[in-house]
């Protein structure tokens, strides 16, 4: 079957930094563009009249920005914020008409002249140089003076590129839309989440006449944040779910939200089932058909299930061998109408490597496998000074990690940040679900300290990826309108530097008169870094009907030199180091160390052999799974029948 190959649409242009001159030239270049052209700006302004009082360097800049814009004007809260505000929502205007509808079609984008302005220093007014940029190059590395960019990140903040799927991955999406219930399941890296999201965003359309007729849900709070949903008690309004399933459904009729909830959903999809007991789906369903009145399963919500059995199991009292798994429920096998298998690898592209993390989700380790794993207990040097983030099976060896590296950082400037938290839920509740995100409610920062993006921002900076501060500055000097690796997603008011109402510690930002954002330089695939703003985003866990729980707005940056394997779980990381030595459950192993990309950015100590395993119901039930052949393509998918 020939496949195209689709480019994307995002190209990179540079554009260098001009500090030569410190006031505007008496001549401007200007585009012939209007305001119904989003991608061409007159740039720069006809200069101040001569009757004009004169101008400060920063009153000039602020002038020259608006009148660029169109004469948008702020609608923020905060002084910090303001030109913020007026990048994203001019941006937002001048893009959502034309970069939707490529987005949506798919087509590449219509070439269109664009003008962009020259940068300036932070003390002095705007250099007379203009930089014209007309069409899209190759992606270069970041160097001092240059600004390397993705063009729509000006435009609209934020474009990923178009997702295509395989061929397994777009027939699961088909039996999806036909109304099926549906299991997918497949091994670290084959796209699990990236086939979900797109199931999420069929299911919505499908069903946009009722906006809260799709449920999304996952076993745990962080799995619901990764994905947007809330966990699957919260949905069911179970509490804990101890009761009988008559119990529970009188429990819910007591609750109008959740009673309504389940008479509302349409489609339920939980996601890292692996982690959802067995008398707990049971529970469900029946608590389904009870509430619904139709004695199909789940009262006849279709059901879209995913996870891996081979990585985190549920957590039970008894220990391992009480655990029950969600296929050995009762009711598994007819709520499930087909069971699929991805087996296309997309995040490892070493077949070598690929082969082991195989071998060790079964556990059935090769003797050659094994020594393999041994020998990567190396330790790894980077060019570039970053190092490998390191994965513990407990959240305080990450914290005593991340902490004892950033003290290290002596005499630097330190940045603490603390969240701004709202929701719905009871105060209890939100507790419990803010401490799922993955967004710090206090971040603190300082020069040369390591970070991971926590969000996905355009093509090249994706979650996971790792940079470093470089510096601290206010959004204001910055340029945050002209910069074009500047990203300004969030209309929430940008987080204090200490809290409202608390003491910064000494020497950190309380002696600073307004807030200043982390500049953060990222290491980018294939070589190459890129200089980024970091502004505030909004983390939130929503209900169906739209209702916010929970929200936390933060920015989308963790200390990257530790992290739980639990929150690693779904992420995609370039370079890892793990301590087999710590790990204490079944799975814990594989999913740590099937984080990683490939061999060369994988250190590994204590291998001990003894530690991958399968659980043995696991690798029995898995056998049931049969292969099946795509006429005329390579992919293969596994079905149960």
């Amino acid at each position: 079957m020939s496949r195209t190959k689709t480019s994307s649409q995002s190209g990179l242009r540079t554009l260098k930094r001009d500090f030569s001159e410190n006031s505007f030239g008496s001549q401007s270049q200007t585009s012939k563009g209007s305001r119904d052209d989003p991608l061409t700006i007159d740039w720069p302004p006809s200069p101040p009249k001569a009757a004009a009082p004169k101008l400060t360097g920063m009153q000039l800049r602020m002038n020259a920005i608006r009148d660029a814009l169109n004469g948008q004007t702020s609608v923020s809260g905060t002084k910090t914020a303001q030109p913020l505000e007026d990048s994203k929502s001019s941006n937002k205007r001048l893009s959502d008409s034309s970069s939707r509808s490529d987005m949506d079609s798919g087509e590449p984008a219509a070439k269109k002249k664009r003008v962009l302005p020259s940068s300036w220093s932070e003390d002095n007014g705007p250099s007379t140089s203009t930089s014209k940029v007309t069409g899209p190059i190759n992606r270069q590395q970041l160097s001092k003076g240059k600004i390397t960019e993705a063009p729509q990140a000006v435009a609209s903040g934020k474009r990923i590129s178009k997702v295509f799927l395989s061929q397994e991955q777009s027939q699961i999406l088909k039996l999806v839309e036909s109304g099926l219930s549906v299991f997918y399941t497949g091994s670290a890296g084959t796209g699990k989440s990236v086939l979900l999201r797109e199931i999420i965003k069929t299911m919505r359309k499908k069903h946009a006449k009722s906006m809260d007729a799709v449920a999304i849900t996952a076993s745990t709070g962080i799995a619901a944040c990764n994905i947007g949903g809330v966990t699957i008690h919260s949905f069911a309004g179970i509490g804990l779910g101890l009761e009988p399933p008559q119990e529970l459904a009188t429990k819910i009729r007591k609750n109008k939200k959740a009673n309504t909830r389940w008479l509302r959903t349409k489609v339920l999809i939980i996601d890292e089932v692996s982690m959802v007991d067995g008398d707990l789906f049971d529970k469900l369903c029946e608590v389904g058909s009870i509430l619904r009145k139709n004695t199909a399963p789940f009262g006849g919500i279709q059901v879209i299930v995913t996870g891996d059995f081979f990585q985190l199991p549920p957590v039970t009292k008894g220990g391992p061998s009480t655990v029950k798994f969600a296929f050995e429920a009762q009711h598994w096998s007819r709520s499930i109408q087909r069971t699929f298998n991805l087996t296309k690898v997309f995040r490892q592209t070493d077949q070598e490597f690929v082969d082991m993390l195989n071998e060790m989700r079964f556990g059935r380790l090769s003797s050659r496998s094994i020594q393999k794993f041994k020998s990567l207990s190396r330790e790894i040097h980077y060019d570039d000074g970053l190092g490998p983030t390191e994965l513990f099976p407990r959240r305080e060896d990450v914290d005593r990690s991340n902490s004892t590296r950033l003290n290290c950082l002596q005499g630097e400037e330190e940045m603490p940040y603390r969240a701004i938290d709202s929701g719905t839920a009871e105060p209890q509740q939100r507790e419990k679900l803010l401490s799922n995100f993955m967004a710090p409610q206090l971040l603190v920062l300082r020069k040369a300290a390591q970070v991971m993006l926590i969000k996905n921002l355009d093509e090249t900076l994706v979650n996971g990826s790792m940079g470093r501060v470089v510096r601290f500055c206010d959004p204001a000097v910055y340029g945050t309108e002209n910069d074009v690796d500047t990203f300004t997603m969030s209309k929430d008011k940008p987080p204090s530097s200490a809290g409202a109402n608390s003491k910064a510690p000494k020497g950190s930002a309380s002696k600073v008169g307004q807030t200043r954002y982390p500049v953060i330089e990222f290491i980018i695939p294939h070589g190459g870094r890129r200089e980024v703003m970091i502004v505030p985003e909004a983390f939130k866990v929503e209900l169906p009907s739209g209702e916010i729980q929970a929200s936390r707005t933060q920015f989308p940056l963790i200390l990257a030199w530790a992290m739980s394997i639990h929150k690693s779980q779904g992420q995609t990381l370039e370079r890892v180091k793990v301590d087999l030595g710590k790990v204490f459950e079944k799975g814990q192993a594989y999913v740590a160390l099937s984080r990683a990309i490939s061999l060369d950015g994988l250190q590994v100590l204590h291998f001990d052999a003894s530690k991958v395993n399968a659980h043995p119901k696991v690798a029995q039930w898995s056998q049931s799974l049969e292969t099946l052949k795509f006429e005329g393509d390579d992919d293969e998918a596994s079905w149960t029948l």
